[in-house]
């Protein structure tokens, strides 16, 4: 039994899964809190603040982060590999410097358009939530490119545990504010980021870092332009909508959301470790082998992801009346259009990796280019026509085109792949040699 357990505690799978239900779990349990604790007004006024955090978390993890991860399965083990993950250290210490300018500046212009109550005391714990939130959440991917999955597990534990341990003392206190809520970000970041930091030893190096951009700064270009885009498709649209409809629209948006949470377990662990084992199949036997696993994968998750949300679509109101109380319950449409959303997210997912995987990135930010149109087109008119449910109609809409055309693109670069080479073998080894 004990050598059983240990391995399990060992296995890279078994431990990213256990790292992603805490997260999940843990902002499932926060979304709960901060919704009845705050109300849906106060809450929508900090799921509009956060959306800058979200924007930049979606920036770094495709600007950084996946090419790191996507790179670091293609490297040689050892010292290349050590070399690698230690240059983009650098980057990330560059990267959060420069969101940290990029955030004061936008947030002392907000605040002088619209004018709040003390800001400066948002503002001091809104920034410090922005730095802390990204080195933390780049340490926990560090941890997984480098194979050390039980650190990881370590540093998201103080982080995101720690955040909902605190978030509880203050609605008990009766304390639970927009400013506190930040301050508890900021703190239990910084906690989590001191003890990552301690356990690595990691250090900036100007020569790895100036050779770790230079091997990723292609992938990073796309990856993150194309992921602006896709945060323009949901984000934007429920910011537009917000705008329309005011701050009770995004706060309803962002409660229905929390309900699909637990999905996030699948998703957030597939960003840790499926790259990386894609990456290996592609070292090992190139694109059909690595498209063979993505497609197995992808098919197997989509059935069971159908099957959940399909029995939570049939009892949205109740879902949401049970977790948010009478006030949510009523969003029981907006709840079952997340769903679809969502569905549509994972085999997207499974063609992001593959474009990635075979260094076909600009697939990816075309593919999000004409999403982000087709969201921004239907946004207006859908708000005024549905309301509240016109802000994920759009949403959906450009996930469906992201989806369609990925998939279209890989039916072209497939059947060109064999008529150029009679197998879909020989093109992968160019790739690869190249990325490597």
């Amino acid at each position: 039994m004990r050598a059983h357990l240990s391995k399990l505690l060992r296995g890279r799978r078994n431990l990213t899964i256990a790292d992603q239900i805490v997260v999940s779990a843990s902002n499932f349990a926060t979304g709960i809190i901060l919704v009845r604790g705050l109300g849906l007004k106060q809450f929508g006024v900090f799921t509009v603040a956060f959306a800058l955090v979200l924007l930049l978390i979606s920036i770094q993890l495709s600007f950084i982060c996946s090419p790191m991860i996507t790179l670091s399965a293609l490297s040689e083990d050892g010292t290349p590999r050590n070399r690698y993950l230690q240059g983009m250290f650098g980057v990330e210490l560059w990267f959060c410097a420069a969101a940290t300018v990029a955030a004061v500046i936008i947030s002392v212009v907000f605040l002088r358009l619209r004018p709040q109550p003390d800001e400066m005391k948002i503002l001091i714990p809104f920034v410090l939530s922005i730095v802390f939130y990204l080195m933390q959440d780049w340490i926990r991917r560090y941890f997984f490119a480098a194979g050390k999955a039980p650190l990881a597990v370590l540093n998201d534990v103080i982080r995101y545990v720690g955040q909902t341990v605190v978030l509880l003392v203050l609605v008990a206190l009766r304390e639970l504010t927009v400013c506190s809520t930040f301050w508890t970000i900021a703190i239990t970041s910084i906690a989590a980021v001191v003890v990552g930091l301690a356990a690595e030893r990691i250090r900036y190096d100007g020569a790895p870092t100036r050779d770790s951009w230079n091997r990723s700064r292609g992938l990073s270009r796309d990856l993150a332009l194309a992921s602006q885009l896709q945060w323009v498709v949901y984000q934007g649209a429920m910011l537009i909508g917000a705008a329309m409809l005011g701050a009770e629209a995004a706060g309803s948006i962002r409660a229905t959301q929390n309900v699909v949470g637990p999905v996030n377990v699948g998703y957030q662990a597939m960003e840790n470790i499926v790259p990386i084992k894609a990456g290996e199949e592609m070292r090992r036997g190139g694109i059909r082998q690595v498209a063979k696993f993505l497609y197995r994968f992808g098919a197997q998750g989509l059935v069971v992801l159908a099957v959940f949300f399909l029995v939570i679509g049939l009892f949205s109101r109740q879902f949401l009346e049970f977790f948010y109380g009478h006030e949510v319950a009523v969003y029981g449409a907006v709840l079952d259009l997340q769903l679809v959303y969502f569905l549509l997210f994972w085999p997207l997912r499974q063609l992001s990796y593959l474009f990635r995987t075979i260094n076909r990135t600009p697939v990816l930010l075309m593919a999000s280019f004409f999403a982000a149109l087709a969201s921004m087109l239907l946004i207006y008119p859908c708000v005024r026509s549905f309301g509240d449910i016109g802000i994920m109609i759009a949403a959906v809409a450009g996930q469906a085109v992201n989806l369609i055309y990925l998939a279209w693109m890989w039916l072209r670069i497939r059947s060109s792949l064999e008529l150029a080479d009679g197998t879909l073998d020989a093109a992968p080894r160019l790739v690869a040699s190249k990325v490597e």
